[in-house]
């Protein structure tokens, strides 16, 4: 079936990138933040190691932003949104073939955190939020239930701590979930605090290669090749977190535009197919906006469509 686009309804946008890196998204009289900056000279080298972080500083990071996002409206809206539409395609209970069990994640490009980067902090807590929700492989009292009907009010009390293979957690929750992170910025603290959080450190580009159909891809804001190529893999992951893939497909199919200039005509092409070929694939829903951050913009949550939805597309 072919998805046709409803009309912008954004002003025109504009790319100015400043001295200290950032890109600037402007419409109209919003200026949006899309990409992160580079903090190293080359992006495939660590960043350094600020002389004040030790990992005492980071854990007090993490419970500090976390706090924060667990008492904020759109948290609420995350949980209603992840148990009511998104994880109803994946639970087996709801009456339709299920999709696919997630039982891996990977992060791609989270940023360093100890460079003090605040999108990296709220991305980290609003993937933990994700993780706590995803349905288990067995039941548990403490799991949250992904059918709305049976799910309680949602309340601003911590998630559990995520699933994970192969790492003590004090949950009683099934380690059933595998935590893969890459970013080649990542530097030896970094690793630490993530290595402590139960997360695997992959070395660029292996992680691209460990993605499969039961996979969620967490990976907002990526550069749009490295993003294609995420996509482009042998199987395409069940859930994503990432960069709305109709804007994607507008940048690659902008005359003249930058990302046009970085690739030849043959790999814009492949970018688009892999990009296309998972629109059709799933469905996809704006991620709203947050009050604290403007790290949502322009990012969806994208999830593979139930069986029977794809097999009703073909048939069109």
């Amino acid at each position: 079936m072919t998805r046709t686009k409803a009309p912008s309804k954004h002003p025109k946008r504009h790319e100015l990138t400043d001295p200290s890196g950032w890109t600037h998204i402007i419409r109209g009289l919003k200026t949006i933040h899309l990409s992160k900056p580079s903090l190293p000279t080359d992006p495939l080298q660590p960043s350094q190691v600020p002389q004040s972080q030790t990992l005492t500083h980071l854990q007090a990071s993490h419970a500090k932003y976390r706090e924060q996002w667990l008492s904020s409206p759109c948290y609420q809206h995350i949980r209603r949104l992840f148990t009511e539409e998104v994880l109803s395609s994946l639970d087996p209970g709801n009456g339709k073939e299920k999709t696919g069990r997630i039982d891996r994640c990977i992060v791609l490009g989270l940023g360093s955190l100890s460079n003090g980067r605040r999108s990296s902090w709220w991305e980290l807590v609003f993937l933990e939020t994700i993780l706590s929700l995803l349905p288990s492989s067995s039941s548990s009292p403490s799991t949250p239930s992904a059918n709305p009907s049976t799910s309680p009010d949602p309340t601003p009390q911590d998630p559990p701590s995520p699933r994970i293979k192969n790492h003590e957690t004090p949950t009683t929750h099934p380690p059933t979930i595998d935590l893969l992170i890459q970013d080649p910025i990542f530097n030896p603290l970094d690793h630490e605090f993530l290595a402590s959080l139960g997360y695997t450190i992959l070395t660029h580009p292996s992680a691209f290669t460990q993605i499969t159909s039961s996979t969620l891809l967490f990976a907002p804001h990526l550069e749009i090749d490295i993003y294609a190529q995420a996509l482009s893999g042998a199987a395409q992951p069940a859930l994503c977190i990432g960069t709305d893939l109709t804007e994607c497909l507008d940048r690659l199919s902008t005359a003249g535009g930058r990302d046009k200039e970085k690739a030849d005509e043959d790999e814009r092409r492949g970018q688009s197919r892999a990009f296309q070929e998972y629109l059709d694939a799933t469905l996809s829903k704006r991620l709203p906006e947050f009050e604290r951050d403007d790290w949502m913009y322009f990012t969806n949550v994208i999830w593979r469509k139930p069986v029977d939805d794809r097999e009703k597309g073909k048939e069109r």
